[in-house]
């Protein structure tokens, strides 16, 4: 039981039940797994092709923006406290931070050398060598650091995936015991 104090008085209600997950962590789960499932489609450049790759990097790049802006005030209090928490935490936020750089310099360069997306909206960019370097350097430590942004995270992925996808045997929307 929940205890829910207030002023003298306090109420007492049951918890939710396993399955039951807040909205924001579902939310949190599905945007994950498709941020992770774009970016996987987007790195295949040769699946993909040219105008996939470049339309699927831009959405990806929103996509980002709006997990980015969710997660702010979980930002903003991790690093207030990133002196006092323990090394886990820290890595995590090492490993989020330059996921942060990497994704943003891939996506940035990926604008910069556009040959499809930018130029059908009427933009029109100059690429060079270093521009292409960048985007190739930077999508591959993005390609590197995601499973090790994820293996730091496996308890939370787990134990979510586990309450979303499960159900138990007498009937839906119930876990298996």
């Amino acid at each position: 039981m929940d205890d829910i104090g207030g002023g003298g008085l306090t109420q007492v209600r049951p918890r939710a039940s396993r399955r039951q997950l807040p909205v924001g962590t579902r939310l949190d789960f599905w945007l994950d797994v498709v941020i992770m499932v774009s970016y996987i489609f987007a790195y295949s450049y040769g699946f993909t092709g040219d105008a996939i790759h470049e339309w699927l990097g831009l959405a990806l790049g929103l996509v980002l923006l709006v997990h980015l802006t969710l997660h702010w005030d979980w930002v903003v209090r991790t690093t207030r406290k990133l002196l006092g928490r323990r090394g886990h935490d820290r890595v995590i936020w090492l490993v989020n931070l330059a996921l942060l750089f990497g994704m943003t310099l891939c996506i940035v360069s990926g604008i910069v050398i556009s040959r499809v997306a930018l130029p059908s909206l009427g933009f029109f960019l100059t690429s060079n060598l270093f521009w292409n370097r960048l985007h190739i350097l930077t999508a591959e430590i993005t390609l590197g650091l995601v499973p090790v942004h994820a293996a730091l995270r496996w308890r939370w992925i787990a134990g979510v995936g586990r309450r979303l996808l499960t159900r138990r045997a007498g009937g839906p929307g119930r876990d298996l015991r």
